[in-house]
């Protein structure tokens, strides 16, 4: 028996849908499955990269924004490469058949840097590579990236002549041992400096993280700390630390480098991104993430920086002022090394004809000759669900314009080559005089354009599958029963934003160099906003028209965001987009006069002012001149917003596979892949995986894991270090052996000597300081435990939750109640600061702890709390290691502040009674590692005095700090009053 062919509906027609209906029908077998039909808005295919012809003007290319794809694009130029091969296996002649003769390599790009009000510019030549364009081989890991950075920075440090300590000078004997033992086996010989030894550690390790020792990340943490201190102190040096032929431009560079690299390095290795992946990062913003781990304020707003909110288009509401700058961390890092480590051949591939020409004619006719359909002037305007909210039932229809006579044919040839044009060819449609007359925009959601026809998709007639390639930004109002249905779809439209984005484009008769434009054929960024990105691409002149008397002698591309009105008007406001439009061409004419002379100065006169004699059109100059004839545009469009990389929207997208919806695949940027950004490479994945899914086939996609999860931060990070698992029992009766709770408890820890009449004021009513001879009589002794709380769950349980936790908590206290103070000295804790609410209605209905919630930063060498309203910090700590781990009971200066450790615990209860816990933290089976500490209390709210403090080291003092790492546990609530008999007990 033959299995049904499944009729899919591909709603949309952008790269992500395309890429999936190419998919879906890749073999005979595949088209004897899927009967593929494309639903598409208007004339054309393309989505944010559709592009036009405009007949009477030389048929100039009429683009979204600025397209280059970058040459880490493998699974987009994989599949380019395929139907292209197709094609010209079949002979075809109207549209590109090879990928060389399609692309254009490039590798010549420059960053805009402003010092002193005035601009400069670096230009980079990126040296091209053999590999091949489209290929596989992609390493996965964080690790990978950590090496090819070191071993850049290596190589600008070499090249420069700078003098570095060698590593051996700065770390300890354990480290270097270790290290030793890593890279023993290597041929290569190490180097002196930590560069050189992290490289060398790197190569060593296993491949998979999970199998790095303890030891592995102590050497890599203080090897990570030393190379970001070895370069900053080569930064600070200045051109004393580089050899005397270092130019002082080459030297500003380099500094900028040599800090974001070092920053990078250290903040991969502390936030444990080996361990957890990139995404494990991405609900911190980037330049924060830079700033928390060390960056200088000038490298976090260096072009280097600056290039890639550039090029993500990275602002919220497309306000490009810092405060609304908005890339995810690990998004940043990760497409960064991506686009400048796994390239192949060629950094960047500028299209030899627009867009839609380039990409979407070949997929069109390739397309068709496997039998799919296209549907233009089909606009979908809404997904239903069944009755169960499983699967989609429906699909709503607006037919736009009605064919004259069988298929719409949607090209115009311009010299050979089959090419959208800019507006429908108005001859095929019947309504057409009017569309044209009218000047109605078919791509518009701000139209009083009536369809012709508004018609129903039923599953089981029209439809069996439905692939979604619509662009986020749509569907908020596409799909509103699915947002009522699901969560996780109404989080993931509530998390993954968009912002508009602008563009210019200028035709003019001065080549590049004539303008004075020093750097030749350029991709520029990091330039001056709003319109930060140009890029020369005269290089289209050959695929378009002109008369030969008005041939350009260059053609100019910007872009940049656009920023949001205070209120997006209705749709009803029909004449918002003209007016858009018309405010992009008018603040371009503006940005232009205060920034063009600083890349053009020979296109202003004498007075200052842009030439626009200069400019090429067939049309008659407007009121506004010869500015008003060149293109502008200003993508508001729901279907045409740029997707971001905002913080926290990684863990909401969803999987192209994984809808939640029994029929309904996702093709989309806006999905979750490896990449997570608005890009070409991202769709592409996204359709693969559409198509895979649908079709029930597994799929290699480059550069992505076969099976890959959002990052979950609820499960909180795998610790860096492994922790004691022994079980151990209360040492009580029953039935309070039964049940008790567990955890793993590790992070600083210290005890402090603070002013007697200090720690008293921060004791609660009913409680005072008791004798105590760890301190003189002048002061009392503070524990402070910077923690992370693993696994924190009743005994019967296998798992329960992880959190950070700080806690304050003063010991050698007893009751001012007379009849109470027989009892043994007691540990009260002052305040506990949790980042997870069920331990802190646990611990405060549970145990009556004075627990709050707070937002808390935890990684390998710093802890934050900060009051989760204000984010405000209350207290920090920076820490490092100093010594090798060793048995708690064997640091002879713990043996002091131990007891205090060891107390009962007691607090009031929710009703006002004393509440009495042993919080066992098994010291006799714990572990310490010596730490150089800084604390710095900023808020008065613990009670403790303002400012900074350096504990001493643990060899020399007892209020040293040390790294504990513990197996814990803690009494039943419920066992309070036992307790206290078992305390009056002792006292006896």
């Amino acid at each position: 028996m033959t299995e049904s062919r499944k009729k899919v509906a591909v709603l949309g027609g952008g790269v992500g849908a395309v890429t999936a209906a190419f998919a879906l029908t890749a073999t005979e077998e595949d088209r004897a499955r899927h009967d593929v039909t494309i639903y598409q808005m208007g004339w054309r295919l393309g989505g944010k990269g559709a592009s036009g012809r405009s007949p009477d003007d030389g048929q100039r290319i009429e683009e979204h924004g600025l397209h280059v794809w970058s040459g880490f694009y493998d699974n987009a130029i994989e599949q380019m490469k395929a139907c292209l091969g197709e094609l010209k296996a079949a002979g075809e002649t109207r549209t590109y058949t090879d990928w060389k003769t399609a692309f254009t390599p490039h590798n010549n790009i420059a960053l805009g840097d402003e010092r002193d009000r005035a601009w400069d510019f670096w230009p980079m030549e990126v040296a091209e590579n053999d590999a091949k364009p489209g290929s596989k081989g992609v390493y996965l890991a964080p690790a990978y990236y950590i090496e090819e950075l070191v071993s850049y920075l290596a190589e600008l440090l070499s090249r420069h002549g700078a003098t570095v300590a060698p590593a051996s000078d700065n770390m300890p004997q354990h480290i270097t041992a270790h290290v030793g033992t890593r890279v023993g086996d290597q041929e290569a010989p190490l180097g002196e400096t930590a560069l050189h030894w992290l490289k060398g550690l790197l190569k060593g390790l296993p491949g998979d993280p999970a199998r790095f020792v303890e030891r592995d990340f102590d050497a890599l943490r203080a090897l990570g700390q030393q190379v970001q201190s070895d370069l900053r102190a080569i930064r600070a040096a200045g051109a004393e630390a580089f050899g005397a032929e270092t130019l002082d431009d080459d030297l500003h560079k380099a500094r900028v480098v040599l800090d974001l690299g070092g920053t990078v390095v250290r903040g991969m290795i502390a936030d444990e991104v080996m361990l957890n992946g990139f995404d494990s990062i991405d609900g911190e913003e980037i330049s924060q993430w830079l700033a928390r781990h060390g960056a200088r304020p000038e490298t976090v707003d260096s072009p280097l920086v600056r290039a890639v909110y550039d090029y993500a288009f990275g602002f919220r509401q497309g306000m490009t002022d810092r405060s609304h700058r908005a890339i995810a961390a690990g998004t940043f890092l990760h497409g960064s090394f991506r686009l400048f480590f796994t390239y192949k051949k060629s950094i960047f591939f500028k299209m030899n004809a627009g867009m839609g020409d380039t990409i979407f004619t070949p997929y069109y006719y390739a397309l068709k000759r496997r039998g799919v359909k296209f549907r233009f002037f089909h606009k979908v305007t809404e997904l239903k669900l069944d009755a169960a909210g499983r699967a989609i039932e429906t699909i709503a229809i607006d037919r736009q314009a009605t064919v004259k006579a069988g298929d719409y044919e949607p090209f115009v040839s311009v010299k050979g080559l089959d090419c959208w044009p800019s507006e429908p060819l108005y001859d095929q449609l019947e309504e057409g005089a009017e569309l044209k007359a009218r000047k109605i925009n078919l791509e518009s959601s701000w139209t009083d354009w009536a369809p012709v026809e508004q018609h129903t998709l039923r599953r089981g007639v029209d439809f069996d599958e439905v692939v979604l390639g619509i662009s986020i930004g749509a569907l908020p109002a596409l799909t509103p029963e699915l947002a009522a249905a699901s969560p996780s779809w109404r989080r993931m439209l509530e998390k993954v934003e968009t912002a508009a984005t602008q563009a210019m484009q200028l035709w003019m008769k001065p080549t590049v160099g004539t303008l004075a434009w020093p750097n030749g054929n350029s991709i520029l960024t990091a330039y001056a906003d709003d319109m930060n990105t140009w890029a020369d691409m005269t290089h289209l002149d050959p695929a378009e028209d002109w008369p030969e008397a008005m041939k350009p002698g260059s053609i100019a591309y910007f872009c940049g965001p656009l920023a949001d009105p205070e209120v997006i008007p209705p749709f009803s406001d029909t004449g918002f987009p003209e007016r858009a439009r018309a405010q992009v061409r008018e603040a371009s004419r503006q940005w232009m006069a205060r920034h063009g002379a600083d890349i053009w100065p020979d296109a202003f006169d004498t007075d200052g002012k842009f030439d626009e004699s200069m400019l090429i059109s067939e049309q008659a100059p407007g009121p506004g001149g010869m500015w008003e004839t060149q293109y502008f545009r200003a993508n508001y469009e729901p279907t045409e917003r740029y997707v971001l990389s905002v913080p926290g929207s990684t863990s909401a997208r969803l999987r192209a596979d994984r809808s939640g919806f029994a029929n309904l695949w996702l093709a989309g940027d806006w999905t979750f892949t490896a990449i997570n950004a608005g890009c070409v490479e991202a769709a592409t994945m996204s359709g693969l995986r559409a198509a895979a899914g649908l079709a029930g086939k597994p799929v290699e996609i480059i550069g992505e894991l076969p099976d890959p999860v959002p990052y979950d931060p609820a499960n909180g990070p795998k610790p860096m270090r492994p922790t004691l698992r022994s079980v151990r029992p209360q040492n009580s009766g029953w039935p309070w052996s039964a049940v008790y709770g567990m955890a793993q408890t590790t992070g600083p820890i210290v005890t402090l000597p603070f002013p007697r009449a200090t720690v008293a004021a921060m004791l609660p009513e009913g409680l005072e300081l008791d004798a105590q001879d760890v301190t003189g009589p002048e002061e009392h002794p503070v524990i402070l435990l910077f923690g992370r709380q693993r696994n924190v769950r009743p005994n019967l349980m296998p798992f329960g939750w992880n959190y950070c936790e700080f806690i304050c908590a003063v010991p050698w206290v007893r009751h001012t109640d007379p009849s109470l103070q027989d009892l043994p000295p007691l540990l009260t804790p002052i305040q506990l600061y949790l980042d997870a609410l069920p331990p802190i209605l646990l611990g405060r209905y549970g145990y009556g702890y004075p627990k709050t919630r707070a937002a808390i930063h935890a990684d390998l060498t710093s802890y934050i709390i900060r009051d989760e309203r204000s984010g405000e910090e209350l207290i920090s700590c920076q820490f490092v290691e100093t010594g090798a781990k060793v048995p708690y009971h064997s640091v002879a200066n713990l043996a002091a502040v131990r007891p205090g450790y060891e107390m009962a615990m007691v607090t009031r209860n929710r009703v006002g009674q004393w509440q009495y816990s042993i919080y066992d933290l098994s010291l006799g089976q714990a572990m310490a590692q010596p730490l150089k500490m800084e604390i710095r209390v900023s808020s008065p709210a613990l009670g403790l005095p303002v400012g900074d403090i350096v504990p001493p080291d643990i060899t020399g003092s007892p209020f040293g700090g040390v790294f504990l790492t513990a197996d814990a546990t803690i009494n039943n609530p419920l066992q309070s009053w036992a307790l206290r008999r078992l305390l009056e007990k002792e006292s006896g």
